[in-house]
């Protein structure tokens, strides 16, 4: 009687293969591998999307700072930046008077 309870607990009992799947599911085993792969391309996929958008965003900084210093240097070296240094008030009351000018003329009535 033992030896018959061994043999069906035997038989009950699937073996897995070598891949690790268990063989008395093979429809959830060929889900289960092309799940994987499905995973395995998103992951790829996502890979290349974030090493792309890592080095566009690299080059746009480095080409934002280059323009960056182009624009110090051409404030620095202006007219508008040396009139404005020398003549502080001057400068205020002209970009107060811009500024009524503006509002004036944008406002609704």
């Amino acid at each position: 009687m033992s030896n018959q309870a061994n043999q069906t607990q035997t038989s009950n009992t699937a073996k897995p293969q070598t891949n690790g799947h268990d063989s008395s599911h093979p429809v959830t085993d060929q889900i289960a591998d092309t799940l994987h792969a499905s995973v395995d391309s998103l992951h790829a996929s996502a890979s290349r999307t974030e090493t792309s958008l890592r080095e566009k965003s690299h080059n746009s900084s480095e080409a934002i700072g280059a323009k960056r210093k182009e624009w110090e240097r051409a404030w620095n070296t202006s007219g508008i930046k040396k009139y404005a240094t020398e003549n502080p008030v001057k400068t205020a009351g002209i970009a107060f008077s811009l500024g009524m000018l503006a509002t004036m003329l944008l406002r609704n009535k």
